[in-house]
């Protein structure tokens, strides 16, 4: 049985089969749900027409690239709002979490599919869900620094 998530209006669809091999999946797939929970990430049912997996890895890639050009916007936002020191300090953290971000994606996806049609999936959905949750924090400085 698929099992469908939303991850702030971009839509995930993951197949999760019972076997012993698909364990590592199930438990990527599992804490990925737990996160979404967490940062306050809604359940809802898929509405795109992909129906293979290259669509489906397709889909994924052009949610990140939207969230990511999301997060653009609201850096720049930010980083117009700082004072020279500010701006140093977060340039240095926004580089350091690209860096987690994308380490992070890769090791969800090798261990989730390793070599794997699914590989590039798990890679695109972790780095859209962990730059969503960016956003979210990258809003909150911004509202701070506005008061």
């Amino acid at each position: 049985m698929p099992l469908v998530a939303a991850v702030s209006g971009s839509f995930i669809l993951v197949s999760v089969f019972l076997h012993a091999e698909s364990l590592v999946v199930m438990n990527s797939l599992f804490a990925r749900l737990a996160f979404a929970a967490i940062v306050g990430f809604a359940v809802e049912p898929i509405t795109s027409n992909a129906q293979t997996q290259a669509e489906m890895n397709l889909h994924a890639s052009r949610d990140f690239d939207q969230a990511d050009g999301s997060l653009n916007v609201v850096y720049k936002q930010l980083i117009a709002k700082l004072d020279d020191e500010a701006q140093t300090k977060l340039k240095e953290a926004q580089r350091a979490w690209l860096e987690f971000r994308d380490a992070q994606a890769r090791c969800e996806s090798d261990l989730g599919a390793r070599g794997g049609t699914m590989a590039p999936l798990i890679y695109h959905l972790t780095r859209t869900a962990l730059t969503e949750a960016r956003i979210k924090d990258l809003k909150r400085l911004l509202k701070e620094t506005a008061n």
